[in-house]
């Protein structure tokens, strides 16, 4: 079962993120087996501290998908997306906002996005309420343009209407779903014990020309999932590409 990290000071949220997106680089990859980058690699690139790393890792590795080495962690499998579910907040219920930063995207962020790494762009996270009744935690990364036109309304809603007053519509949503255990992080804002299983989606928003308007991890609470009613084939295709690269950038040693 996972544990909180034993490293003091850790930022529970940073260790969370950075697992999310090297779950979806380690999930992209054609083979199986090969090296994550080490940890000073990692902290670079994804501009957080030793103990966030580190915490990320061990998360990865209480999942069975990492095993520790000397030098760096080695892949030992990849995580299982059997669905293609997506979550709907509840449009009726103001969301808890949790956090509304910019960063610098890395690399396997911004091959999803399909923006140069590096990029500025918008992380907006948030708890809400399901159409189901039941919670989820959302964390969605936008680039520019969009994240400036998104900055313009207020952080009040579910983030797909925040979208829709920005005139931001996508004209198809992408997702694929898996089951994830939570993490204590996690399991904190869902208000379940760590370990519980959830279920895990990833999605991403095109809009009308095929670019990448948002994508987004979302953890939900078992019994808060339904099926998506706009994947549109030709988008998913091209967003399915795009999540591929992001496999790309961690070169196995």
């Amino acid at each position: 079962m996972p544990v909180p990290s034993p490293i003091p000071r850790v930022r529970a949220s940073d260790a969370r993120r950075v697992r999310d997106l090297l779950r979806i680089a380690i999930a992209g990859r054609s083979r199986i087996r090969g090296l994550l980058p080490r940890e000073d690699e990692l902290m670079i690139g994804y501009g957080v501290p030793r103990s966030s790393v580190r915490a990320a890792l061990a998360l990865l590795s209480e999942e069975g998908l990492l095993r520790p080495g000397p030098a760096a962690h080695r892949i030992v499998a990849k995580p299982d997306y059997p669905g293609r579910i997506s979550v709907v907040a509840d449009p009726g219920e103001r969301p808890r906002p949790l956090e509304r930063s910019g960063i610098a995207a890395p690399d396997v962020l911004a091959a999803w996005l399909g923006v140069p790494a590096g990029s500025p762009c918008l992380r907006v996270e948030c708890v809400a309420r399901t159409a189901g009744g039941g919670a989820v935690l959302e964390t969605h990364y936008v680039a520019a343009p969009a994240a400036a036109d998104l900055l313009t309304v207020p952080d009040t809603g579910p983030f797909d209407r925040l979208l829709a007053e920005a005139h931001l519509r996508p004209g198809a949503i992408r997702a694929r779903s898996g089951p994830v255990p939570a993490d204590p992080d996690a399991a904190t804002l869902l208000g379940v014990p760590a370990g519980t299983p959830l279920l895990g989606v990833e999605r991403t928003l095109t809009g009308p020309d095929g670019r990448v308007l948002a994508a987004g991890v979302l953890r939900a609470r078992p019994g808060t999932a339904v099926p998506s009613a706009r994947d549109h084939p030709e988008s998913s295709a091209r967003t399915a590409s795009s999540e591929s690269a992001s496999a790309g950038v961690l070169s196995g040693r």
